[in-house]
């Protein structure tokens, strides 16, 4: 019995650490677990006679608002480790003996909570403001109160979503400002090897595929409970998750790049003033016919030298990188048609 308890504890133990470390089904997970808890808590209050007048609606917006939860729960600490081996990766070119810089690296070392008072109270506000422009919850229950727990449930877990949210985008913020000002002042470039700067564009593509796949889960899941519930999406609907998927695409971009930036002023600078000391050791057009037939091998490598700094990419983007990022725009696309498929599958299958 003992060994059997300890075999279920082990499974258990390596199911939450594989939920854990996947931020997809972390969000799942959360989606599961809290439409089960809002399930109860609405049939308590149907019981009482303060069921929701919303209650489809708002059981959608329990999935959505607990699958953004189990995902940032999930996907700050993986970025936060991404940033940690960039670091180590970097090491060899960091001018170490800067103060700065000890209080830089230290960021993506320390740790951060859960939730910060700020955004505590941010989401608070928020949740409060949009909750009642949307449903009027709070002008009803003050005029008639009464035990509508389901609805309670709701606006604590937008108040959740809204507060841990806010906090893992200003932590993701600040660790991807840090990598852009460690780039900019902190690192040594070498144009002959940039290969040793693609740790930046890394950095950036694991920040990009965190935005992409928060996109994909949302959508995903916002059509697949619309469909169970019943709703199809109308065509308002599809224009507004077009948007959705082309400003996704844009805001994965824009991180992807943003880490980058710092160390691009770098290698531009130095490309210039290598270029310059280059272009002073060449003799004027009158002296290079001179010098072509007297050193042709010296003027042949100062050319040479000169393209080759030229040609240098001003980006710290490899091919695999450019490809890998292309890859993952095009996922928010497919998988919206994908579940524009599904959800179209579901409803002939209902109806």
């Amino acid at each position: 019995m003992v060994e059997t308890n300890a075999g279920h504890d082990s499974w258990l133990s390596s199911a939450i650490r594989v939920i854990a470390t996947s931020p997809v089904l972390s969000g799942i997970s959360f989606a599961a677990i809290g439409i089960l808890v809002w399930m109860l808590l609405e049939q308590s209050a149907a019981q009482l006679g303060a069921a929701s007048p919303q209650a489809t609606l708002d059981g959608v917006f329990v999935v959505l608002l607990a699958v953004q939860v189990g995902y940032f729960v999930s996907v700050v600490p993986l970025l936060r480790r991404a940033g940690r081996r960039c670091l180590k990766q970097l090491r060899p070119l960091l001018h170490r003996s800067d103060p700065a810089l000890g209080t830089l690296t230290d960021r993506f070392f320390a740790s951060r909570p859960l939730v910060l008072p700020r955004a505590l109270v941010v989401g608070g506000v928020l949740t409060l403001t949009l909750q009642e422009a949307q449903f009027n919850r709070f002008s009803a229950w003050l005029a008639q109160p009464d035990f509508a727990l389901g609805e309670l449930f709701v606006v604590l877990l937008a108040w959740t979503t809204w507060s841990v949210g806010l906090t893992a985008v200003g932590v993701v913020i600040t660790d991807a400002a840090a990598m852009r000002r460690v780039g900019l002042k902190h690192v040594s470039i070498d144009l002959l090897r940039m290969e040793q700067l693609a740790v930046f564009s890394r950095y950036g593509l694991h920040l990009a595929g965190a935005v992409i796949g928060l996109m994909v889960l949302w959508s995903v899941s916002l059509v697949m409970v619309t469909s169970l519930v019943g709703n199809t999406l109308t065509e308002r609907s599809g224009y507004v998750g077009l948007l959705m998927v082309i400003t996704y695409i844009c805001l994965s971009i824009t991180v992807f790049v943003f880490p980058q930036l710092g160390v691009r002023e770098r290698v531009r600078a130095e490309k210039a003033q290598l270029g310059e000391q280059l272009t002073s050791l060449l003799p004027t057009s009158r002296q290079a016919v001179e010098m072509a037939q007297s050193d042709p091998q010296r003027l042949a490598a100062l050319l040479s030298a000169r393209a080759d700094i030229q040609a240098v990419s001003e980006w710290p983007t490899g091919q695999l990188t450019r490809l890998r990022l292309a890859f993952y725009l095009l996922v928010p696309l497919l998988s919206w048609s994908a579940a524009a498929l599904v959800e179209e599958l579901i409803s002939r299958l209902l109806g």
